[in-house]
């Protein structure tokens, strides 16, 4: 079957209803238009200003049974972006929102339409997990969001040429302290590696290339020319990680096979921690081969993409391009998550009134600090908490499934949520969101809980 239990959905007019967003003559109305021109019954309903698009998802996601989001009030990441091509985006209305390890956080149109799902599947090399949005609003966000990939301003492009011929360094006149025993396994080609500061004035990409091979590394460093990157180089696993923690680069190019560590060890490692998750991850291999390994290594180890050896030098210069430069829209754009200002003063009067259990002035406090900071995923998690102690249990799976759009390392929210599809009776939404949970978890003995209880609920 094409679409999911269609059959049985309860017409989305008598449901709008019921809830007292709209009026019987209001659902003709719509119902009315939506006959002679076309479209969405709930994008028709917004247009027509019946109602807001938060009451008419929210009636969606009770009509479905899926989540859903605003679609205003979420921030695509442009590594999610970059694995959907915009033809595959606007051809199945689907807005890719977030990568976490395997799974890719698709906003759709209809999140009920399995060969949609499947065709995304095959594309991203992704578990696809759908969220229902609005039709209108969806479009104006694949548009816009699209467009500002396209002229978000490139990296220099790296200049293609034969690698040039190793150069001995000059010996220092006089020896220089380790920073530390891990600097014995790597050989830094342009500069010396020391902890690198993110807002430093240097504008050149970070590049960390790992590779036991030294031919290898010399052939990167040929193509990403020091005036135009920084490029630092490691031979072995074990640094690999270390050194992904203290450079922070935009992007890894790490082979698939290395001493100390597996490399798809060390890209599971990195795509693990949530301060590095957001790290690009170019794997290369000249072992596994072929589509299917291709994207099973991109499912299972987190790899934004993976390139076979042995490699055409263009294609690896154009894909370290395209990561550079989402990476760089993700840190210019993610400062815009963190709470300052009036937002701080609201989110803390909220909580002040949801400890004394003043439920209404605690969420009228929650909704202004969203109306001043709408990437915040904390305002949105305390909204998800009351309506839960109020049992409107589909409001708060809403507002944590914003938390967690917003930012996927919340391990409150994702927990809470796992919680609540588990209460639901939505098995497998709640065992993939214990699996995220377990992935973020920063307590060890809370990790071997839900470990426990994963064991139990498959």
């Amino acid at each position: 079957m094409r679409h999911i239990a269609s059959m049985n959905r309860v017409p989305i007019g008598r449901l709008l209803v019921e809830a007292g967003t709209l009026t019987e003559a209001q659902v003709e109305a719509v119902a009315d238009a939506q006959r002679t021109q076309g479209g969405r019954f709930c994008s028709i309903a917004l247009s027509m200003g019946y109602a807001d698009e938060r009451a008419l998802v929210r009636t969606l996601s009770r009509q479905l049974g899926v989540p859903a989001l605003i679609v205003t009030e979420v921030h695509p990441e442009p590594q999610a972006c970059a694995l959907l091509p915009r033809e595959a985006a606007e051809r199945h209305v689907a807005l890719p929102a977030r990568v976490f390890n395997r799974t890719l956080t698709l906003l759709m149109r209809d999140p009920t339409d399995a060969q949609a799902i499947s065709d995304l599947q095959f594309l991203t090399g992704k578990v696809i997990r759908p969220l229902i949005a609005l039709e209108a609003p969806l479009r104006r966000a694949i548009d816009a969001h699209y467009a500002r990939m396209a002229d978000a301003p490139l990296p220099p492009s790296p200049h293609i040429s034969r690698p040039p011929e190793p150069v001995v360094p000059e010996t220092p006149a006089a020896p220089v302290e380790p920073v530390s025993m891990l600097d014995e396994l790597f050989t830094p080609h342009y500069e010396r590696a020391v902890d690198v500061d993110s807002n430093s004035a240097d504008a050149r990409p970070r590049l960390l290339c790992v590779d036991d091979d030294a031919s290898i590394l010399r052939l990167y460093e040929g193509i990403f020319p020091p005036s135009e990157f920084r490029v630092f180089t490691c031979s072995d696993g074990v640094a690999a990680v270390e050194l992904v923690r203290r450079l922070r680069p935009h992007v890894v190019l790490l082979d698939g096979r290395l001493p100390g560590m597996h490399g798809f060890e060390v890209c599971r490692r990195i795509k693990q921690d949530p301060d590095l998750a957001a790290t690009a991850v170019l794997l290369l291999s000249g072992a596994y081969r072929g589509w299917q390994m291709r994207a099973d290594l991109m499912s299972h180890c987190g790899a934004d993409d993976v390139i076979e050896k042995p490699f055409a030098i263009d294609h690896v210069a154009a894909r370290v391009g395209d990561m550079v430069r989402a990476a760089r829209v993700e840190r210019q754009t993610g400062t815009a998550r963190i709470l300052g200002g009036e937002a701080v003063k609201h989110l803390n009067a909220g909580l002040m009134m949801l400890q004394k259990g003043e439920l209404d002035a605690a969420a009228a406090e929650f909704k202004r600090c969203v109306a001043e900071q709408p990437f915040a995923a904390r305002p949105h998690f305390y909204l998800g908490k009351i309506h839960e102690r109020r049992d409107e249990r589909y409001d708060a799976m809403f507002e944590y499934e914003q938390a967690i759009a917003l930012d996927a390392t919340f391990f409150p929210a994702v927990k809470d949520l796992a919680l609540l599809y588990q209460q639901a009776g939505f098995v497998q939404k709640a065992v993939e969101m214990w699996h995220q949970a377990l992935a973020i978890c920063p307590d060890a003995t809370m990790r071997q809980t839900i470990k426990d209880h994963l064991l139990r609920l498959i």
